[in-house]
């Protein structure tokens, strides 16, 4: 019994003894590499976004004044055209007919006029003779003012026929672009034909409507009135991709009751034809400048439960590369670019703040600077 007690007692020693020399170290508190930037001042411009609608200055459906065929289309569909350039042409035989007839009447009834005239003349020389009654005389006087009334309703019938022959030739009524055609050259066209020949767009210059909510609409005034042209900036859907530079050019004089919004309206150059009639787009109106501001990386901003904050080093940590981070409050105000300006926060031009990394910390946990 002696024998097996020692014998369990040795084992006990040995094994407290391993265990002494095995036992695991206290834990290292966890080292987090971040990316570091600086609070900065700079002037930061006021801008507000919006979803807009490239509308085209005039719209114009082309239709034939005149019935007939349709001879040949003088333009492609796409093309650029300029105010009075023929487009179209249609068969001109018939009224051109007509208007040789209609100026042939019209020579036959001058010449009735002058021969009235002429007579008239003579009358009247002679009835001081006594050689003719001053009833044949003032029978001449009407059937002159006759002929003078036939003479101006034929010269009425050739002018209104030279304007229908002019409508044979149809010409663009503006500078624009032709869409698609609605019909083809061959085709008996009519005047009472609701979709017309082809319809153009005024493009270039163009407009962008847009709707900025009413809240906004007292800054928008403001800097309209105080400086007039306000500018505006195109993009594409990924807003990143400048389309045109634009100025604002009018303010709706009412608000939409149903959305809570009110139009406006930006005139762009739109020389390359990149804003096309109905297409949606970004809009980006700068209505002033914040001079001096605050101002973080936009990235060094968190959200939390209690709302947005960001995490700075220490002066000396920074320059050392290593430290524990300070958690503080901030609200955070408009963003350009890639910076958001600083409302309120107890942050000074110089305070290194975190970037990258930044999400996996709390107040005084510690960093270490890497630089990517």
């Amino acid at each position: 019994m002696l024998i097996a007690a020692g014998i369990v007692a040795a084992g006990v020693i040995v094994w407290q003894a391993f265990a002494a020399l095995h036992k695991p170290p206290h834990p290292v508190a966890q080292v987090t590499p971040v990316t570091v930037g600086s609070v900065t001042r700079a002037d930061v411009p006021l801008q507000l976004d919006a979803l807009g609608t490239v509308t085209p200055r005039a719209t114009v459906t082309v239709k034939t004044q005149v019935n007939g065929t349709l001879e040949a289309m003088l333009v492609k569909e796409g093309q650029r055209v300029k105010a009075g350039q023929p487009i179209a042409r249609i068969d001109s035989r018939a009224l051109r007919a007509q208007l040789l007839e209609a100026q042939g009447t019209l020579e036959h009834d001058e010449a009735l006029l002058a021969n009235a005239r002429a007579d008239l003349t003579r009358y009247e020389s002679l009835i001081d003779g006594g050689s003719i009654s001053h009833q044949t005389l003032d029978t001449q006087r009407a059937t002159l003012r006759q002929y003078q009334g036939t003479v101006k309703a034929d010269q009425g019938s050739v002018a209104n026929l030279r304007v229908q022959v002019g409508y044979c030739e149809i010409v663009a009524p503006m500078d624009g672009t032709i869409g698609l055609l609605s019909t083809d050259a061959g085709n008996y066209v009519t005047t009472s034909d609701t979709t017309g020949i082809a319809t153009i767009t005024s493009d270039s210059p163009t407009t962008v409507v847009y709707a900025l909510p009413e809240d906004k609409m007292g800054d928008v005034v403001d800097a309209f009135h105080d400086k007039g042209a306000l500018a505006v900036e195109i993009f594409a859907r990924d807003k990143r991709t400048v389309l045109d530079h634009a100025t604002l050019a009018a303010i709706d004089n009412q608000a939409d009751t149903t959305t809570g919004t009110v139009k406006l309206k930006a005139s762009a150059p739109n020389r390359d034809g990149r804003l096309f009639p109905n297409r949606f787009v970004n809009v980006r109106m700068t209505v002033g400048t914040l001079h001096d501001a605050l101002t973080v990386p936009t990235v060094a901003i968190q959200h939390g439960a209690s709302g947005d904050f960001v995490l700075t080093l220490a002066a000396a940590d920074a320059k050392r590369g290593q430290g524990k981070v300070a958690l503080h409050r901030v609200t955070a105000g408009v963003a350009y670019n890639d910076a958001t300006v600083i409302g309120q926060g107890d942050l000074k031009a110089g305070d290194t703040i975190v970037l990258d990394g930044a999400d996996k910390l709390d107040d005084g946990s510690a960093v270490m600077i890497v630089h990517p």
